[in-house]
């Protein structure tokens, strides 16, 4: 394992699992704002604007979530391998890049995670049936 591959994997991870932290938190903050939109007797419209926001905001964090995923599997077959690759994250990226419709389709993926659309999709079925009782 070369030094940089070891300090890239190290720093790779704790940004992956502080994105996993700031996505729970995004679910939070967009309870207590639903919560408090209802509270104010907001419009549907406006609550279910203020949940797709939050669902984007979340495929977006998602879908870079994966780019490092992604990464540190790069990493670590290369720490297998004995090769060293550290350091070069954008590099690699940039040569990679997708279009902008590839870019698109990534973030829709990520949103249309159960995980991530389980909550948002909760949140607009709740505000739904609110127009009903």
């Amino acid at each position: 394992m070369t030094d940089r591959n070891q300090a890239e994997w190290l720093l790779v991870q704790q940004s992956y699992d502080k994105q996993e932290q700031q996505a729970l938190w995004l679910k939070v903050v967009t309870i207590l704002v639903w919560l408090w939109l209802l509270k104010n007797a907001a419009g549907i419209e406006l609550q279910v604007g203020v949940i797709g926001l939050f669902w984007l905001h979340e495929a977006l964090l998602k879908t870079w979530q994966q780019r490092a995923a992604n990464r540190l599997l790069q990493l670590e077959q290369a720490i297998l391998q004995a090769q060293d690759i550290g350091c070069q994250w954008h590099s690699q990226w940039r040569y990679q890049r997708q279009n902008p419709l590839q870019l698109i389709l990534s973030y829709a993926k990520q949103a249309l995670k159960p995980t991530v659309a389980i909550t948002y999709l909760a949140l607009i079925a709740a505000s739904l049936l609110r127009l009903w009782w």
